[in-house]
């Protein structure tokens, strides 16, 4: 049986999810790099192997999956302006728009609260979006599920 695919309307993440997912990715990576801190042992070692494993991570992901495993958990992914999954360059340069995000106080992040299309600086500087997830769910006629039952 052929389906036609119907086009999907896609929505903007919002701020709270988007915190959540970031929360859950934080402490996926506090895992991570607390567990090869405790490998090293040294704060100098640490901190700049902390940053470039958070920032791999964030770009590995996104390149991918479209995810990281906290959007995944929430249900929302990054795509590029024209809908499409992120290229490996546009990822790159959303990672480096986290970094410049970070630099602005976390001021970059908090944009998501108060844009119409719900984007953060680094959003803005990689143009890409956050949308949530739509989930299919099959729909059955109830005759469907009268002939499965052995009923005509």
């Amino acid at each position: 049986m052929k389906h036609d695919l119907e086009e999907v309307s896609l929505e903007y993440a919002g701020f709270w999810l988007r915190f959540a997912a970031g929360l859950l990715d934080f402490f996926l990576l506090g895992i991570i790099v607390g567990t090869l801190y405790y490998f090293l042992g040294t704060p100098v070692a640490w901190l700049p192997c902390g940053f470039a494993i958070a920032f791999v991570y964030w770009v590995s992901f996104w390149w991918w999956f479209g995810q990281t495993p906290g959007k995944m958990a929430v249900g929302i992914k990054v795509i590029e302006k024209d809908s499409s999954p992120l290229s490996w360059h546009t990822a790159i340069r959303r990672g480096w728009g986290y970094i410049v995000t970070g630099l602005t106080l976390f001021i970059g992040f908090i944009l998501v609260a108060f844009d119409a299309k719900k984007q953060a600086l680094h959003d803005k500087i990689a143009e890409t979006y956050v949308v949530k997830v739509t989930v299919r769910q099959p729909s059955f006629a109830r005759t469907y599920f009268r002939s499965q039952a052995g009923y005509v």
